[in-house]
């Protein structure tokens, strides 16, 4: 049974270093793919379908899975349309290593998200982020995807709504549009999250972010 407290909390108090929840992940990415089906997991397709209504030429994009775990995210994207190279970061090797096995990302790498991006500016057409941002402090992320993204670039993410408030995203947001660096194409109302989870439930729900490189 996989010990889930750091990284499963419906009252926030989350670990944000990457090591010690990698650490968390590992012993749980045999399971994760069926555990989360079971809860009734959606996140992935639907933010998948966001970035490819928003993104103008979603078959040969270069996308990042940013935090992509054990590839959910990639299939997710896979049958959405997208047929271009999928770059997956995530800090859990194991993780990786599954996502290695469904054979549909050009690269993958041991990347801690609360650093900087092993990527070159204007480098990236589309990011999907989902489930992520609960471990990763927001604004040196999202600066980091408008440094990588293309002009006309699409990053798509998830952010529970607890923390959408306690962490003042809209903060986040408007100091980016502020600056020109990021526009705001939508961010929805609180959605399911893990509607089967015993714990989250209805309790915690998300709101799916859009946004795009000035």
């Amino acid at each position: 049974m996989t010990d889930y407290d750091k990284i499963l909390r419906s009252d926030g108090q989350v670990s944000m270093d990457g090591s010690t929840n990698a650490v968390t992940y590992d012993a749980w990415a045999t399971d994760y793919d069926r555990e989360l089906a079971g809860w009734g997991y959606e996140a992935p397709t639907r933010a998948a379908a966001f970035l490819a209504r928003y993104l103008e030429d979603k078959t040969a994009a270069r996308v990042l899975d940013c935090g992509c775990g054990t590839g959910m995210t990639g299939v997710a994207l896979r049958e959405a349309g997208f047929d271009g190279p999928l770059v997956g970061f995530d800090m859990s090797q194991a993780s990786l290593d599954v996502a290695r096995e469904k054979s549909i990302y050009a690269d993958l790498q041991p990347v801690d998200l609360n650093g900087l991006l092993p990527l070159e500016a204007d480098s990236i057409d589309g990011i999907l982020c989902v489930g992520v941002l609960t471990y990763v402090d927001q604004g040196p992320l999202l600066r980091e995807w408008m440094r990588v993204l293309r002009p006309g670039g699409v990053a798509v993410f998830t952010c529970r709504q607890d923390f959408w408030d306690s962490r003042d995203f809209e903060t986040s947001l408007g100091s980016l549009e502020a600056e020109g660096s990021l526009r705001r194409l939508e961010v929805t109302g609180p959605m399911p999250y893990l509607p089967g989870n015993p714990e989250f439930g209805t309790k915690i729900q998300i709101r799916y972010g859009i946004v795009g490189a000035a």
